[in-house]
């Protein structure tokens, strides 16, 4: 069977999280990957309307401004807040959750934590677990993800 763009589209977006693409076999319930904490469906060819597209824009090119990263929280009239959407570009959610930007493959290391690994940012021991998904561990907390993220951002302009 020929490779159709939207299953190439899955696989790019899931080895960028360094993670695998679900194969449609029944099992995936609507997720095409998943890592720790998210699944993800990705979609190919849907309409983004334009305004999301230039308000996405807009707070990108302000948060570069300001070093930091660009959001939008879209809720659309009539709808409770905690069905908001929060809209990002994936690019800064690679380097959010993954910790680098663009990635092109899955780890190359065990998914395995050793005794002697520790958090690259505060530098605490992990404790041996087995990880069944995603990438090695590289940080003990979401918190040391973040500063690390941030510590690796351009100094902010005054």
């Amino acid at each position: 069977m020929t490779d159709r763009a939207w299953k190439a589209f899955e696989r790019r977006l899931s080895r960028a999280l360094g993670t695998h693409r679900i194969p449609v076999t029944g099992e995936r319930a609507g997720a095409d990957f998943a890592d720790g904490l998210f699944c993800y469906q990705a979609k190919l060819g849907r309409r983004c309307p334009a305004y999301l597209r230039e308000w996405l824009a807009g707070i990108v090119a302000a948060g570069n401004h300001r070093g930091l990263v660009g959001v939008v929280v879209w809720k659309p009239k009539g709808t409770r807040d905690r069905e908001a959407l929060v809209v990002v570009r994936f690019r800064d959610w690679c380097d959010l959750h993954v910790g680098t930007s663009g990635r092109r493959s899955a780890p190359e290391k065990s998914l395995t934590v050793n005794r002697g690994d520790s958090c690259e940012h505060c530098g605490a021991p992990f404790t041996p677990a087995t990880r069944g998904h995603g990438n090695r561990r590289r940080y003990c907390t979401n918190r040391c993800r973040i500063l690390a993220w941030a510590a690796r951002q351009p100094e902010r302009v005054a």
